[in-house]
């Protein structure tokens, strides 16, 4: 199955966080955005474990002769984990960033994107 396309919600200076909408995670399929260079995912991990987060690196990539892992964060119980995603080195060749989840029960995001 193709990765799920998060659309990406728009926020300012002016905007408050308390309208951002979270939906589910795709933790079989991947989930899977437009780089930019000014988005960020904000995932909820409402479930009782730690989830983990991984940020996938283009394959293959070297910078300076060295090998540019996967981003992999763990983002505890219970917790809010902002993720910040501008390193150009880890956008797919076409132009998508991808990122997978441990887990889907309980767990949510919301990209945004500030203008």
């Amino acid at each position: 199955m193709p990765r799920t396309t998060l659309t990406a919600q728009k926020v300012t200076g002016a905007t408050p966080l308390v309208p951002l909408t979270f939906g589910p995670v795709d933790a079989a399929n991947g989930n899977q955005w437009i780089y930019t260079g000014r988005r960020r995912l904000i995932v909820n991990n409402a479930s009782a474990s730690p989830v983990t987060v991984t940020v996938r690196t283009r394959t293959p990539l070297a910078v300076a002769g060295l090998t540019v892992p996967n981003r992999v964060i763990t983002v505890a119980a219970g917790t809010l984990a902002f993720i910040v995603e501008s390193a150009e080195a880890r956008q797919s060749t076409d132009g998508m960033v991808y990122v997978d989840f441990s887990a889907a029960t309980s767990v949510t995001a919301a990209l945004v994107e500030d203008q």
